[in-house]
């Protein structure tokens, strides 16, 4: 196989199938945040009580707005925890589609900067002196 003929494959490779291969690279990327961060679960349990910890309700009025007081608590802490966890994840997803919005727009220009950067090694060699910068 010539060198020609591997660029040719290359650049066909990189300005059509590529495409796809990005989009389903996006979608297993959103779709593994998605379920690291236990979203649609941690929605589910949204008011629940952290790590489903529970105060038993005693016969007396002063044992029952006790446990009433720490379930309470404890269904706070898990709100406050598990609205971190979800507005995590979310932002993790943002900042998943806007790099991945960057990245499109980029990915045209990835042939040209290796051959631009190709040049530029070569003109920094040409121009480099043992004896100093000329």
């Amino acid at each position: 196989m010539s060198y020609f003929q591997l660029l040719f494959s290359y650049l066909l490779w990189h300005y059509t199938v590529a495409w796809s291969d990005l989009y389903r690279l996006y979608r297993n990327f959103s779709w593994f945040l998605w379920n690291f961060f236990s979203i649609k679960i941690l929605l589910g349990t949204f008011f629940s009580p952290w790590h489903r910890l529970r105060e038993g309700a005693r016969k007396e009025t002063a044992g029952f707005l006790g446990s009433f007081i720490i379930n309470l608590i404890l269904r706070c802490v898990g709100l406050v925890a598990r609205s971190a966890t979800i507005l995590t994840g979310l932002a993790s997803l943002v900042l998943l589609a806007v790099f991945f919005v960057a990245f499109v727009a980029l990915w045209p220009l990835l042939p040209l900067l290796v051959f631009i950067s190709i040049a530029n090694g070569i003109i920094g060699l040409a121009s480099f002196s043992f004896y100093g910068p000329r």
